[in-house]
């Protein structure tokens, strides 16, 4: 199972207004707070559409961009990476770090920031990640499109 939710009502979330979310991957569900200060719910889906679109219409990453701020004055943004193996779908939580970029963060083209996939970390540990596969990845896509 994968699915996303994004609330319609905003709250106050340590000094921003943000949209609840959250995302279900099988056994898994986390809540997020989806900073409005930059975009709001019509951008996030949208942003998650493409993101979903782009992982089903054969690209091998993609990212659902969870909390995005303007990225000429941030520090990071939050999402969820995703990593086309085979017939699965490798679905990792991550923090995209602005200052680490070589050029200045391109909306329209947030797949090229996303990192080449890595199943331990610089300590030896194993990163966290989910497998699901392209069918879910198209029903949380249709469920995004009908909101």
């Amino acid at each position: 199972m994968f699915d996303l939710e994004l609330s319609n009502e905003t709250i106050e979330y340590e000094g921003d207004e943000a949209l609840l979310g959250k995302i279900h991957i099988d056994n898994f569900s986390e809540n997020f707070q989806a900073s409005t200060s930059y975009w709001d719910r019509c951008k996030y889906l949208s942003q998650w559409k493409d993101g979903l679109n782009n992982i089903i219409n054969g690209g091998s990453k993609s990212a659902i961009i969870t909390t995005m701020y303007d990225p000429s004055t941030a520090n990071f943004i939050f999402w969820w990476v995703m990593y086309a193996v085979g017939d699965d779908v490798f679905i990792q939580n991550h923090v995209l770090f602005i200052e680490d970029l070589k050029e200045p963060f391109n909306e329209s083209n947030f797949a090229k920031y996303v990192p080449v996939r890595e199943t331990v970390n610089e300590e030896g540990d194993t990163i966290s990640e989910w497998k699901v596969n392209f069918n879910e990845i198209h029903e949380a896509l249709v469920k995004i499109e009908n909101q």
